[in-house]
């Protein structure tokens, strides 16, 4: 009726209107700027793993087009803001905790002057309030609404929240809680697009660099945040996923950070990754025949069955099937990490099958020797490290088994020893980077080098607390010790007993260690005497060597008299002339 009214004066006809403004009405409504560049942008489940489920989508993908919504007067220069309405409707962002409650106070920002008065809002959307939970993403969505009618805006946030983590990041202990809250938004203005990636890769990489309690804090909420995103978007999944691997093996490294900020890093890279890309993937079908060696070594084999074990492998088809030496090795080594019971049955089953099985023999042999290598020898392994702990000793025991079984002389024990305790080791400011050499080089006389330390506080293979070395050294005694009581074998054993006890002095031993070494060396000699200084056990080294030069049989019988000296008993010519035909085992 009113506008029938105002129409008769004016000579106008009356406009239809019923039709035409439900569906302006409804393109209003249907406006939206979609973030997403998927093919499938309609399907909110299927966002490629961007996002876990519709809902989310939506959050952050259908932002209002606010050009497209209200007047374009609201967006020119000129005119006047309300400015106790903009305050008025500020106040009110710190409680918003919908999408709708955003896109609301988007559009009533704009309406009420916001063209005139962005710096106070950008200044306002940098510090979301840490009582809420919401407030990161809550605050970069209206960042990324605005963005799209004022290009500004979201610019000037995302810049000033970047430059913000780096100031915060100079004194990292410090600021710890407002770094995470920092972080968390970080994350969530690079799911709107408004920091870009590279940006938050420059970040992890900088925490990286400088791995710490206080940086792993940081890279665990920049993930929590982002770290989905940036995985599965296809322009950033192949650099994510080496950040990935790269946090993965620093957290191997780095094993004395606590250990609830090292579950909430594990977690995290975990929930970086699509539940495909982490399903436990189904174990491979492997041959009937190699399946039963398995069968055999690892649940069949027991002290009263050791015989019927060899037996059944005595009748494998080694000839018609080559791959049967390479499949026994396999499960005798798996069989020896993980049933440390069994490792003497392991040794005897290998010792009755020599005669028959000659080359399958000699690559548990070698595989075992060679593991045992690479765990001795293998940079940035903590020897301490508990998960590894268990892998070493059962390798020391399989070894000492194996010899005691005449499998390996006492040439590769000694060998063994020395790759643990080199001559060159033991001397403060120096350190043996590597602790073997090749076999060719070893042949022709070669030992590890030692080398001065390059820089104070270098990181060490074998370190002052670090005591691997020396417990796998007496676990490997403790095994064959017993069978380098005499001959040639005992006397060469005493050359490695003097630099032994000169190591002892470079180490801090702890109380079970030395309980331990004090148990096997009583077993091994019982009447050792160790050094009372680190300066008469170098004097022994020194004289040792010299002696050595000259004449190998007179510096072995010298390292005897060194370590028994101050008991005043040596021993027994019977002793020192005793069998020499371990060197040839």
């Amino acid at each position: 009726l009113l506008l029938a009214a105002m129409g008769e004066p004016l000579g106008v006809p009356l406009p239809s209107l019923s039709a035409g403004g439900e569906e302006e009405e409804e393109k209003k409504e249907s406006v939206v700027v979609s973030l997403s560049t998927s093919a499938n942008a309609d399907d909110g489940e299927s966002g490629g793993g961007l996002y876990a489920d519709a809902e989310e989508r939506a959050f952050y993908e259908q932002l209002p087009d606010l050009r497209a919504v209200l007047p374009a007067v609201l967006f020119s220069e000129e005119g006047d803001a309300d400015t106790s309405g903009l305050e008025e409707a500020m106040r009110r962002l710190p409680s918003c905790s919908s999408r709708r409650e955003v896109d609301d106070l988007a559009s009533e920002l704009t309406m009420r002057g916001l063209r005139s008065a962005r710096r106070p809002l950008v200044r306002a959307l940098l510090s979301p309030p840490a009582s809420a939970a919401d407030a990161p993403r809550c605050y970069a969505r209206l960042a990324a609404v605005l963005s799209g009618a004022f290009k500004h805006v979201g610019s000037e946030v995302g810049s000033l929240v970047a430059a913000e983590f780096e100031q915060l990041a100079e004194r990292p202990e410090q600021d710890l809680p407002a770094r995470l809250r920092n972080a968390a938004y970080v994350g969530e203005l690079v799911r709107f697009g408004l920091v870009s990636p590279p940006s938050v890769f420059g970040m992890f990489k900088a925490c990286a660099d400088a791995f710490s309690a206080a940086q792993l804090g940081v890279v665990v909420a920049l993930l929590e945040a982002c770290g989905r995103f940036l995985h599965a978007s296809p322009a950033s999944h192949e650099r994510m996923d080496a950040m990935l691997g790269a946090l993965s093996q620093l957290r191997s490294v780095h094993r004395a950070l606590p250990p609830d900020l090292l579950a909430e890093l594990d977690a995290a890279i975990a929930a970086c990754r699509p539940a495909e890309e982490i399903e436990a993937r189904a174990a491979p079908e492997l041959p009937p025949l190699q399946r039963y060696v398995l069968h055999l070594l690892h649940e069949q084999l027991t002290a009263g069955t050791a015989e019927v074990v060899v037996r059944q492998l005595r009748k494998l088809p080694w000839r018609d099937e080559p791959e049967v030496g390479r499949w026994f090795a396999a499960a005798a080594l798996s069989a020896a990490e993980v049933r440390f019971h069994a490792i003497p049955l392991l040794a005897t089953v290998c010792s009755h099958l020599l005669p028959f099985q000659e080359a399958a023999v000699l690559r548990v042999v070698d595989g075992a020797v060679e593991a045992l290598r690479l765990v001795i020898d293998r940079p940035g392994i903590d020897f301490d490290a508990a998960k590894q702990s268990r892998r070493r000793g059962c390798l020391v025991r399989l070894v000492g088994e194996l010899y005691a079984y005449r499998l390996l002389d006492s040439r590769a024990i000694l060998r063994i020893l020395y790759w643990l305790v080199p001559k060159q080791a033991g001397v403060w400011g120096r350190v043996v980077p590597i602790t073997h050499v090749p076999a060719h080089a070893e042949a022709a006389g070669a030992e590890p080098a030692a080398r001065p330390l390059l820089r104070h506080g270098e990181p060490l293979l074998d370190g002052p607390a670090d005591c691997g070395r020396l417990r796998m050294a007496l676990s490997l005694l403790d095994v064959v010790g017993g069978f380098f009581s005499r001959g040639l074998a005992r006397r060469r054993l005493d050359v490695w007993l003097v630099y032994l006890s000169r190591y002892l002095f470079c180490k801090t031993v702890s109380v079970d260690v030395r309980f331990a070494l004090h148990d096997t060396l009583a077993a091994l000699r019982p009447q050792l005497v160790l050094p009372d200084s680190y300066e008469q056990a170098c004097a022994a080294v020194a004289r040792l060597e010299t002696v050595m030069a000259d004449d190998q049989a007179q510096g072995e019988a010298l390292a005897h008299e060194l370590l028994h000296e101050a008991a005043g008993a040596g021993a027994t010519s019977g002793e020192e002339e005793g069998e020499e035909g371990e060197e040839g085992e």
